[in-house]
């Protein structure tokens, strides 16, 4: 329930002294500052924590809250109305909390509401060359199903001699590389 407000230091020799930090009350779901403040004392400060979405061109992006414009999964205009065919979820739907259960839920609950959306008639049907070479013609690096099943395969196979469930690439064009080798297209 508190928030970081301002580093201390020495000013003399440049050493951190503590964290200046408000309390907060939660008013619907959000923390708010009380402008009651405390020093906690210490001589080390790493950031380590914090996350703020970015907008992406043309999806509604909700500035003061670092998210995408959503009810419930659903992306939003400002004034409220949904989107057609356009989801949001994880940390970039609700911001930065919760832990991998939370974003799990998080995903069934939007999915949910595209099942719904699917369901009612209210998602436009892909046009009909909707195909793998369409697709990578509008997403370039785009990962298929078999690419996916790719990766999978090649981080449990590095994982195997070390008696590990998998050993996971963590650089983007290491996995293109490989989803891209086992599919046979260029990426």
């Amino acid at each position: 329930m508190r928030s970081p407000v301002e580093i201390l230091g020495d000013g003399e020799h440049g050493a951190v002294t503590g964290v200046r930090v408000v309390r907060n009350r939660l008013e619907d779901g959000r923390a708010i500052p009380t402008g009651e403040h405390e020093v906690i004392g210490c001589g080390l400060v790493i950031r380590s924590i914090g996350y703020r979405g970015r907008p992406l061109p043309g999806v509604p992006f909700d500035e003061r809250r670092g998210v995408i414009r959503n009810a419930g999964g659903r992306v939003c205009d400002e004034d409220g109305a949904p989107r057609s065919g356009e989801y949001a979820v994880g940390w970039i739907k609700r911001g930065p909390s919760g832990v991998i259960g939370t974003n799990k839920k998080c995903a069934t609950d939007t999915v949910a509401a595209l099942l719904e959306d699917l369901a009612g008639g209210r998602l436009a049907q892909p046009p009909a060359a909707a195909d793998e070479a369409w697709l990578r013609t509008r997403v370039p690096g785009v990962v298929t199903w078999r690419g996916w099943e790719a990766i999978d395969e090649h981080e449990r196979g590095l994982g195997a001699p070390a008696g590990r469930p998998r050993v996971k690439l963590v650089r983007v064009p290491e996995m293109l590389a490989v989803a891209g080798q086992h599919t046979g297209v260029s990426v």
